[in-house]
């Protein structure tokens, strides 16, 4: 593979979308990821939306109208035996966008408000996934990730599915779609609503990569999938230990010599990225005069 060589992720997004998607991690879990060129898809266990990992056994308690002990009693256990079928049949990864401007300012606050909508500024995000700035944010090129995605998963058993997460807090067709129906949650109406979050989320600006295998058989057993043809750069959280760099950067080597290295700073709130190889040579020049 060989990674693009002019990323630039201070750019403007354009109308027709994303180029890029991007990934916030911790250390070791980028090291995993940079030393495997393997990516792991997370349960719906592991996901902080509530309509993700509620538990659902007192769902009964939503039925409409005024039903019977027994098919209340029948409702619950569809419903819970559906959850359990979604919960080890469904696989994830998610990542962030930009967030395209379509009526970018002018003048001097060009760069300010153009960055603040990266998805690699998300400073929230920073701080929640990527262990409190001190992680890692992978940039992913979006058209090789989905298409090593769909690849790795042909099966006539999966479904490999990437799309946005649309954000709403009408949850009413959700629940309308329950009460007609629970004997299954991965049927093709169903489906859309695990690409769905409360308005809550709307800032992460998320994509997600999912997949349905139907012959898991544990919540718990593990997928991946190949990244070692659509990583292409790397960036550093502020608090990122200055101690850990010499083995990210053999285990960026290890997996691909061509992946850029970018640090964050944080300049009166205004994030800006700094490629580590261009700094190193311009150092080196100033040095060799």
């Amino acid at each position: 593979m060989i990674c693009p060589s002019g990323i630039d992720l201070e750019q403007l997004v354009p109308a027709n979308g994303n180029k890029f998607l991007f990934h916030y991690t911790t250390y070791s879990s980028a090291l995993g990821i940079l030393l495997s060129q393997q990516m792991r898809l997370s349960s719906l266990a592991n996901m902080n939306d509530p309509l993700e990992f509620e538990d659902h056994s007192r769902d009964g308690l939503v039925f409409h109208g005024n039903p019977s002990n027994e098919d209340l009693a029948k409702w619950i256990h569809d419903f819970v035996e559906a959850v359990k079928e979604k919960n080890r049949s469904v696989r994830l990864a998610s990542f962030a966008m930009d967030m395209p401007l379509n009526n970018p300012p002018k003048g001097a606050q060009d760069n300010l408000y153009n960055n603040l909508c990266k998805g690699w500024a998300r400073s929230r995000m920073w701080a929640q996934y990527a262990d409190k700035h001190r992680g890692i944010c992978l940039i992913f090129d979006k058209e090789n990730l989905i298409k090593a995605f769909k690849d790795e998963f042909k099966e006539d058993s999966c479904e490999a599915l990437c799309k946005a997460v649309e954000y709403t807090n009408d949850l009413d067709p959700l629940k309308d779609a329950l009460c007609k129906s629970c004997k299954s949650l991965l049927t093709t109406e169903k489906i859309n609503f695990l690409f769905q979050k409360c308005q809550d989320f709307r800032d992460e600006q998320e994509f997600r990569l999912l997949l349905i295998n139907r012959k898991l058989k544990d919540a718990k057993e593990l997928v991946s999938f190949s990244i070692a043809d659509s990583l292409c750069g790397v960036i550093s959280g502020v608090n990122f230990p200055k101690e850990d760099r010499p083995s990210l950067e053999r285990a960026m080597e290890s997996c691909n010599p061509e992946i850029r290295y970018f640090s964050i700073r944080w300049e009166y709130g205004v994030p800006n990225l700094y490629d580590y190889a261009y700094s190193r040579e311009l150092i080196k020049r100033v040095l060799s005069k």
